[in-house]
């Protein structure tokens, strides 16, 4: 988003928003207010920009600060998050599906491992393979290794949720910056 467009959203803000004291300023401070937001949503398409502010202003009397806006063009991109049930399911098929021969397939040339992965979402794959591929196929007690993978998958998306929330005001290319200075 640039300078124009960002004076534009406040606007737009602005109008959605009359009692809100905050965004009843001059022109001058108006445009002050659109470089600093420019800076920080300058990843965002206005499009986009516009759809989360329209989002907000569907759910909440007050008017959004950057972080809303980028957390409601983040929730109107992002593909829907698989539960915990249905990431299980999704394992359970895959190891129903692939199995843990280790014989390559002939077709292929691959491991079931490997097809197993290039076939499964990642989200789920990291769940299985911290859990251990061999070690799920090989499992007899099925409502234990549910449980595991359930709790595995809770803490995965708690992880997940945490990172969304740190710095949420940032860019995503700064965030992954400063988030590597602290690994």
């Amino acid at each position: 988003m640039n300078l124009k467009e960002t004076i534009a959203l406040l606007y737009l803000a602005k109008n959605l928003y009359p009692r809100d004291k905050g965004l009843d300023v001059t022109a001058s401070a108006l445009t002050n207010m659109a470089k600093a937001w420019t800076e920080l949503l300058q990843d965002i398409p206005f499009e986009l920009g516009k759809a989360a502010v329209a989002a907000h202003a569907a759910s909440s009397p007050y008017a959004p600060a950057v972080s809303e806006i980028r957390a409601y063009a983040r929730k109107l991109t992002e593909p829907p998050r698989l539960s915990a049930d249905e990431a299980w399911a999704v394992a359970l098929g895959t190891i129903r599906r692939y199995g843990c021969s280790p014989v390559r397939d002939v077709a292929t040339g691959k491991f079931p491992h490997e097809r197993a992965r290039e076939n499964t979402p990642p989200e789920v794959w990291r769940v299985m393979e911290l859990m251990g591929y061999r070690s799920m196929c090989m499992s007899e007690n099925i409502d234990v290794l549910r449980a595991q993978f359930i709790r595995a998958w809770e803490r995965q998306e708690q992880v997940r949720r945490e990172r969304e929330q740190l710095l949420p005001f940032l860019p995503e290319a700064v965030k992954e910056k400063v988030l590597g200075i602290g690994e």
